[in-house]
């Protein structure tokens, strides 16, 4: 099990206001919002952390440059996949690479 998979059991093993509180902490600390991809309907609808909540709803469809591999979130939760915010959450994207066994270019 790798460092993701074990963040991933120890939030879904908290009460669910711990687990609400452990995201909401990431959530301050993302630093989406300083991505070129990043746009203002996504800060306008708050959009951020798509590598845990998943790709942006309606807001982000043009990727640019990506900080996904810089992003120090990501670093410390084991990430191994990018541009979230288009090709969807962490968890999405390893089990589609899985499905489909190959991965995404990067």
């Amino acid at each position: 099990m790798d460092i993701f998979e074990q963040t991933m059991q120890s939030l879904s093993e908290k009460s669910p206001a711990d687990k609400a509180a452990a995201i909401a902490e990431m959530h301050e600390k993302c630093p989406c919002p300083g991505c070129p991809t990043y746009n203002r309907c996504a800060g306008e609808a708050k959009e951020k952390l798509f590598c845990i909540n998943g790709r942006s709803f309606m807001c982000i469809s043009d990727p640019k440059t990506c900080i996904c591999p810089t992003c120090a979130i990501g670093q410390s939760v084991g990430l191994k996949n990018n541009s979230f915010c288009t090709r969807g959450s962490e968890m999405a994207q390893r089990y589609e690479h899985t499905i489909w066994g190959t991965s995404l270019l990067k």
